[in-house]
């Protein structure tokens, strides 16, 4: 579990700069876009649906339909025919649709309340839309269209004056039925008796329009709207959201970088160098890491103590201590896949045991992608490819392979040539047996540079002939299924000595370790140019001396060739050329 962590924190402390760049270009970008937008104000004009809190004694179901209608008009508000009424009333100068992104409603369901929210940017003008839109609800209300204020006015009159007759009438047949006690005469009793029947026939018919105007003027019903509050002139803008908006745009563009990086670390299946060596995959142990360097070619590193030189000698030190009592003579250096440093491995190693007094000799058998004569500054007109074409007929004569000298004292190259039938063929013939016994016979260790092992069979073919194989893998590019494939491959041969891997662009601590590339010992000064003398453009060169357009441009500018721009391209000396291609072809470096 704790490795886990550490993991995660290391993945996250390697990817910092990504998630501190997703976090604050989404922050900056919302700032820019939040603070220029114009402060708005927000303006509420409240409505009440029913008339059930005017009575004492509400009824349940009135009040039910009273939240149910006040849904209804919280839906009606934003509509094109409330809108347009509004924007035509008010001349705005805009459309229903824009007008209907200004509102919000907000239903208070205990009190039957209904509140209209309309926002703007000007205050005076969200309060007039907000108590536009609550007449215009009040207008279409289908029980408010009956409820004229005059006409309510006049009932009220009326019913104030039958309240008075009422009251008068009731204290005339009071004082009747008092002064009954004090009549005598008959005919006095039954006249105020019948005066006492007649006023109490006026208040009842009093009494009975009170009852109807009073149920008139305080009618019930739900589906009445009436003004509660009016909307007012805001005074302050409505609170900014900039800060939450940033916020959220930052841990949002965090989450998003941090799910891509633990995407990417999933998907990823190439090798990774941890604190404790390379992640676990196949059993097979590590000879020696191979710092990550900055070159153009492969040099070993003047300094001793320097990383790269420490890798070169762990991987000798290990190499020795797999056959103490008997050191390998031939060893293979091959990889999984194109591209993950073998050459440059072979040539560092190549270096670093010719600098401790052996005799090595460095073969390039990738005649696929040959590499090693562009590493050593050297030109590739005949090689191994030669060697074992004209050998076809006298194995025995072996004296004319044409060994380069590299510019390291006991370093000696043989370069793969050009191969015009199939590699396999030369590699699989008893010639190519002959020649390494040859060739061991010259020197104390031969190392072998091979095509990868899944994009030829050349690989496994060499495996068998050598005492040991070395498998370079890279850190980051080497795909963890791919390296199984190529060690099954190997192991499945009898006779296949594979050794372990030599690991290449190992980043330790996180650190980078530049390195500038050496220069042989054959490289001259910078010569003048000029002369009458026929030129060739870089690419014929190229094909007369093997190697690439860029290896060419490359020696130009180190002086070895003489090169001068003719119009927009660049020549070279065809003399130089030809004294080049002598140096390997006259025998200057053979065995």
């Amino acid at each position: 579990m704790d490795m886990e962590i550490r993991r995660y924190l290391r993945l996250i402390l390697r990817w910092w700069w990504l998630l501190a760049v997703s976090a604050v270009v989404p922050m900056v970008v919302s700032y820019y876009f939040t603070s220029e937008q114009l402060d708005l104000y927000q303006a509420k004009a409240t409505l009440m649906v029913g008339t059930s809190l005017q009575n004492p004694n509400p009824d349940p179901w009135q009040l039910n339909l009273s939240n149910t209608l006040a849904a209804a008009y919280a839906e009606l508000v934003g509509q094109n025919p409330v809108t347009e009424a509004v924007i035509e009333r008010l001349g705005l100068q805009r459309t229903p649709a824009q007008l209907a992104a200004q509102i919000r409603t907000r239903i208070y369901s205990g009190a039957q309340l209904l509140e209209i929210q309309v926002t703007d940017t000007n205050p005076e003008a969200a309060a007039l839309i907000a108590n536009a839109l609550a007449d215009e609800l009040i207008r279409r209300s289908p029980a408010s269209k009956g409820s004229d204020p005059e006409q309510q006015e006049f009932i009220r009159g009326q019913l104030e004056e039958l309240q008075a007759k009422i009251e008068g009438v009731s204290k005339q047949i009071d004082a009747l039925a008092a002064s009954l006690s004090e009549l005598t005469s008959a005919a006095e009793i039954q006249d105020a008796q019948d005066r006492i029947a007649a006023l109490e026939e006026v208040r009842s018919l009093y009494q009975s329009s009170y009852a109807d105007l009073f149920v008139s003027y305080r009618a019930e019903s739900p589906n009445v709207v009436s003004l509660f509050d009016p909307a007012l002139v805001p005074q302050w803008p409505m609170p900014s959201k900039t800060k939450l908006i940033v916020a959220v745009s930052g841990v949002a563009g965090f989450g998003l970088a941090l799910i891509a990086i633990f995407l990417m670390e999933y998907l990823d299946t190439s090798l990774r160098w941890e604190e404790n060596g390379l992640q676990p995959t196949l059993d097979l142990p590590v000879l020696g890491t191979i710092p990550r360097v900055s070159r153009n070619r492969a040099s070993l590193s003047n300094t001793p103590l320097s990383p790269l030189s420490a890798g070169m000698h762990a991987m000798q030190a290990n190499l020795f201590l797999i056959r103490p009592d008997q050191p390998f003579r031939t060893l293979l250096l091959t990889s999984p896949s194109p591209s993950e440093g073998k050459s440059f491995v072979l040539v560092n190693l190549a270096m670093m045991l010719a600098s401790a007094g052996n005799r090595v000799i460095a073969v390039d058998a990738d005649m696929h992608r040959p590499l090693l004569h562009e590493l050593f500054d050297r030109p590739n007109i005949t090689g191994l490819a030669s060697v074992l074409n004209a050998q076809e007929t006298d194995r025995e004569d072996l004296c004319s392979v044409p060994l380069q000298e590299t510019g390291f004292e006991n370093l000696y190259l043989l370069s793969a040539g050009r191969s015009l039938v199939d590699p396999v063929a030369l590699l699989t013939s008893s010639r190519f047996s002959v020649l390494l016994e040859h060739l061991k016979a010259q020197a104390d260790v031969i190392l072998i540079d091979s095509p990868p092992v899944l994009s030829s069979p050349d690989a496994t073919v060499l495996a068998m002939l050598v005492e040991g194989t070395i498998l370079v893998v890279s850190v980051g590019l080497t795909k963890r299924e791919l390296l199984s494939q190529a060690r099954d491959r190997l192991i499945a041969q009898r006779g296949v000595n594979l050794l372990g891997l030599a690991v290449n662009r190992v980043r330790p601590g996180g650190s980078r370790y530049d390195h500038s590339a050496g220069r042989g010992a054959e490289e001259s000064k910078p010569r003048t140019r000029g002369g009458d003398e026929a030129r060739l453009t870089l690419r014929e060169a190229a094909v007369c001396l093997g190697v690439r357009t860029p290896v060419v441009r490359r020696w130009g500018k180190m002086g070895r060739l003489r090169m001068s721009r003719s119009g927009l391209s660049m020549r070279v000396s065809r003399d130089d050329v030809e004294r080049l291609a002598q140096s390997q072809t006259s025998g200057e470096t053979t065995t």
